[in-house]
C-alpha cells in the first residue's frame, strides 16, 4: 500500500500511454465531435483493478454549455486484488471526486480543468506503540487506522465520440495535484503512540501510509461516457 517511487512511476507511465492513445484516436476521428449538452453518466473501467485500492462507482456530469461542464463521481473502495492477503485486512472506504472543465477546443474535444477530491478509508494493521509514562512498548499490536485524504489538482484531457450520434464517448485526462493525509489510529490503549522509524522532520519524505504529510498525486484516467 505504499505510494513510493514505483507507484508514482507506474502512474507517469500510464499518463504517457494515455497521451499516445489519445493522439492515435485524434488522428482516427478527424471529424468534429457531437456536442451533447445536458446530463451524462461516466464509468472508469480500470479503477476496479487498481493494485492498492480497488474502486467501483459511477460519475454524473452536466454540460452547461459548449465550453463549460461540471462533473462528480462517488466510489466504494476495497482492498486491491494484487495486495498481499496478509496485510491491510478488511479495507473499506469511499472516494469522491468533483471537477470543473473548460473546453478550449470543441473541434477536437480538448479541455482543461480543476478537481477536488476526498478519500476516507480504514483497514486492519499492525505496528509498534509506546507509552512513555509507563515505559511500556506494544510490539506488532493490531489496530485500525482511519485515513482521510483531501486534495485538489489541475488536468488536461480530450473527449472523442465512440458512436456517430455522440451518445457514447470516451475521455482521458492527466494532471497533477497535491493532497493532505490525516490518520486517526483507533483501537489503541490510552496513552500509547506509534513508534516512528524515520526522522520526523526529514526533508522530502517518501510518502507511505503511516505518515501525515502533504504529497503529490498524478491523476491519469480514462472514462466511458453515456449521454442521456
Amino acid at each position: 500500500m505504499k505510494e513510493g517511487p514505483l507507484s508514482y512511476m507506474r502512474k507517469i507511465l500510464l499518463a504517457c500511454f494515455l497521451i499516445l492513445s489519445l493522439q492515435s484516436y485524434a488522428q482516427r476521428y478527424r471529424h468534429s465531435p457531437v456536442i451533447q449538452k445536458g446530463l451524462y453518466f461516466s464509468f472508469n473501467p480500470h479503477s476496479i483493478l487498481e493494485p492498492e485500492q480497488g474502486a467501483i462507482g459511477l460519475g454524473i456530469g452536466y454540460r452547461i454549455s459548449k465550453k463549460f461542464e461540471l462533473w462528480t463521481e462517488a466510489n466504494y473502495l476495497y482492498k486491491g486484488f494484487f495486495m498481499d492477503p496478509e496485510q491491510f485486512g478488511k479495507l473499506k472506504g469511499i472516494r469522491s471526486i468533483t471537477s470543473f472543465k473548460y473546453y478550449y477546443n470543441n473541434r477536437h474535444g480538448f479541455f482543461v480543468g480543476a478537481e477536488f477530491r476526498i478519500k476516507h478509508y480504514s483497514f486492519n494493521d499492525k505496528n509498534d506503540f509506546a507509552n512513555v509514562q509507563l515505559g511500556d512498548t506494544l510490539r506488532n499490536f493490531q489496530y485500525r487506522p482511519v485515513h482521510t485524504l483531501i486534495g485538489g489538482g489541475v488536468f488536461w484531457g480530450k473527449r472523442f465520440k465512440l458512436t456517430a450520434n455522440g451518445k457514447f464517448e470516451m475521455e482521458g485526462n492527466i494532471g497533477i495535484g497535491i493532497k493532505q493525509r490525516s490518520i486517526e489510529r483507533t483501537g489503541l490503549p490510552a496513552g500509547y503512540t506509534q513508534l516512528l522509524n524515520y526522522p520526523k522532520d526529514r526533508v522530502g519524505p517518501i510518502p507511505d501510509h503511516n505518515e501525515e504529510v502533504e504529497l503529490l498525486y498524478f491523476p491519469a484516467i480514462m472514462r466511458f461516457i453515456y449521454h442521456l
